[in-house]
């Protein structure tokens, strides 16, 4: 869909300042609204508004040495109509817009969006006590397109979809003596159906320990902590149900518990890597689908593995489920000598891309599959998915 509802610009004559321009703006509203009040709550901006951010003491700042745009976070939210404050509880900066919260803490990458821990790209930094984010916050999480103008230096921000569904990341970092390990953990935020939504979340993060078994304490003591509070608060709503079941499980627990010790002692033999990193890349993300791609390396060998949800059917979608093709794999192997039905992806572009892991040189290919073929394989329901 394309850009809409409100575009705030920002008019910046630039001064070179220790490496960073700082951006002053001399602003005008194009379009007014009808009644004002005074002394009242200002209306937000409507659909089609132009608003100028003016006087303002906070201003954008740009570091040409690393290409990094900086917005002051309470000007921008405040200008494109939502709202800041203090959670006095969390000691963090709440914003609210558009439908989502997002808590900042001052000097730190970590954050919570809509209640799920994520992790920024950058620092949270105060200047001038003003709070400031990359643009790639506004960018990535509401739906905004921020474009940056060196030449005119002028910023442009501009509202787009929030209804869509937005993907985040988590960052898990740790050592093991000499080895060392890496996760970013994709975390889904703005479905219709938040239980289904907590559920995708978890089964990602499981995905990333799994990667990550070979490493004791992967997940924070506190978080450890509070899934063992919520075992033992289950285990104890359920103890009636368990003592009448306790008489037939008793007979099975003998042989589970001697399955587990011969998991845990080939878990011990096998040889652990020196180091790990779990990424993902992102593609396709709309109401209706969601796609992206895992990328595995571990000791410098890597594989891949594509993730693709109907998330109006709530369900992981293969190759045969997207086409109408009788002998799919057969017209697919003329782009990628190995072809598996789970492992693709659909980028932001909607280009359809194989991915095929070549085990043997411990890397893998990302094949794009021409859009005329697409076309005339694909079933009328994921049309949309196609450019």
């Amino acid at each position: 869909m394309g850009w809409k509802k409100l575009t705030v610009i920002v008019v910046a004559a630039a001064a070179l300042v220790g490496g960073a321009l700082s951006l002053s703006m001399y602003l005008t509203r194009q379009q007014e609204l009808e009644m004002e009040v005074a002394d009242e709550k200002p209306q937000p901006p409507q659909a089609g508004d132009t608003t100028t951010l003016a006087d303002m003491e906070n201003m954008p700042i740009y570091y040409d040495d690393e290409e990094v745009l900086l917005l002051p976070v309470r000007n921008v939210v405040e200008g494109l109509g939502g709202s800041v404050a203090w959670d006095r509880e969390k000691k963090a900066t709440e914003i609210s817009f558009y439908g989502k919260k997002l808590l900042l803490n001052r000097g730190s990458r970590d954050a919570q969006l809509n209640g799920y821990e994520i992790t920024l790209d950058r620092e949270v930094e105060a200047i001038n006590g003003c709070l400031y984010v990359s643009s790639d916050v506004f960018s990535d999480y509401f739906a905004t397109e921020v474009i940056w103008d060196s030449s005119q230096q002028l910023v442009t921000i501009k509202t787009g979809d929030n209804t869509k569904p937005v993907i985040a990341g988590r960052m898990l970092e740790g050592v093991d003596g000499e080895r060392n390990y890496s996760a970013e953990i994709p975390v889904v935020v703005g479905l219709n159906d938040i239980s289904y939504e907590k559920s995708l979340n978890d089964a990602f993060e499981s995905f990333a320990l799994e990667q990550l078994a070979s490493f004791p304490n992967v997940v924070p003591a506190e978080e450890a902590k509070e899934a063992a509070e919520e075992a033992e608060a289950v285990e104890q709503s359920g103890e009636g149900e368990a003592d009448a079941q306790a008489e037939g499980e008793a007979n099975a627990e003998p042989e589970a518990n001697a399955e587990q010790e011969e998991g845990a002692e080939e878990t011990a033999d096998m040889p652990k890597p020196d180091h790990v990193r779990l990424g993902f890349v992102k593609g396709y993300m709309g109401v209706d689908f969601l796609s992206f791609y895992w990328e595995v390396d571990v000791d410098g060998k890597l594989s891949s593995q594509g993730v693709n949800i109907d998330l109006q059917g709530q369900k992981y979608v293969n190759i045969f489920d997207l086409t109408a093709s009788r002998d799919i794999e057969t017209e697919l192997h003329v782009y990628a000598e190995d072809v598996d039905p789970e492992n693709y992806y659909i980028s932001a572009d909607k280009e359809w891309i194989l991915l095929s892991n070549d085990e043997e040189n411990g890397t893998y290919q990302a094949v794009s599959v021409p859009a005329e073929m697409a076309q005339s394989v694909w079933k009328d329901k994921y049309k949309f998915l196609i450019a």
